[in-house]
């Protein structure tokens, strides 16, 4: 099975009008998309009208939605800031009919608050319960509602390795909730070396469940974990799109943090991927 090859909108191009927007992923010749209102689109909203048009100029052009994108921070110290994500995420579930009904993804934070970035006490009990609390409230909506939703883990996030990931896809017990793997945001200093194992276990652990792919490149630079463009790192691809062949051949390749002026050349280092695998 051929995996399908998207990007994150936001990354092409400044914040557009749905009509301009559509005609930037279309001149990079993308057909599936990452979208997040709030980034990509100039005055967004989630009236209907307005989201019909957007709807509108992406079909029009052949795009389809992979993923509404509406990441926060469930353990923010504000509770203010809490709620307002949890509000977003839940705004992207009511639109999600619109766009073919694609997955509503967010990460799971950090205490850091702002970045989201390691702080002991994300790796702690106490903040998978906090965490969890919040997906269970937004796994019960999307049921309610008919939607899906995708949870993504990072190593600084509280979700901080696919092992948790997978334990709160168990406990949340849902034909609702899937997951988004993104190698990069496995990694450290500490087990850059081992990104295929991890990635394989990542892939092997959750499978099916595994629906969006992030894709990027990294390399440790002067001992720090640095995020590159695909082809300037060192990730293996050949051996990446086996495994998502071989643990969840379902799953869109996205593009995320590769800008314009590299697009180009990482979609041919993950075409070539996909013919050498």
């Amino acid at each position: 099975m051929s995996l399908a090859v998207g990007v994150r909108a936001h990354d092409l191009s400044e914040k557009r009008t749905p009509e301009e927007l559509a005609e930037v992923v279309s001149s990079y010749g993308f057909h599936h998309i990452q979208l997040v209102f709030k980034k990509a689109l100039k005055d967004p909203c989630y009236e209907e009208g307005y989201v019909l048009r957007v709807e509108k100029a992406l079909e029009d052009k052949e795009i389809d939605v992979t993923m509404l994108g509406a990441y926060f921070n469930p353990v923010h110290s504000n509770p203010k800031v809490v709620e307002d994500g949890i509000a977003n995420f839940k705004h992207n579930l009511d639109i999600a009919k619109y766009f073919n009904h694609p997955y509503v993804g967010s990460e799971t934070g950090s205490y850091n608050d702002s970045p989201w970035t390691y702080n002991p006490k994300n790796q702690t009990e106490e903040g998978y319960q906090q965490t969890k609390k919040v997906f269970v409230e937004l796994k019960d909506y999307a049921e309610r509602v008919g939607e899906k939703m995708a949870i993504e883990s990072a190593w600084g996030h509280v979700i901080y390795c696919y092992q948790q990931q997978a334990r709160l896809l168990q406990e949340l017990n849902s034909d609702n909730v899937f997951a988004t793997v993104d190698l990069y945001n496995l990694l450290y200093e500490g087990n850059f070396e081992k990104r295929d194992e991890i990635f394989e276990g990542a892939l092997k652990t959750l499978g099916n469940k595994v629906k969006i792919l992030h894709i990027k490149d990294a390399d440790i630079i002067e001992g720090k974990l640095v995020q590159l463009a695909p082809g300037e790192g060192k990730f293996h691809y050949p051996f990446m799109i086996l495994c998502a062949r071989r643990y969840c051949p379902e799953a869109t390749l996205v593009f995320e943090g590769v800008k314009a002026d590299k697009i180009q050349e990482a979609k041919e280092v993950i075409k070539r991927a996909l013919e050498e695998a």
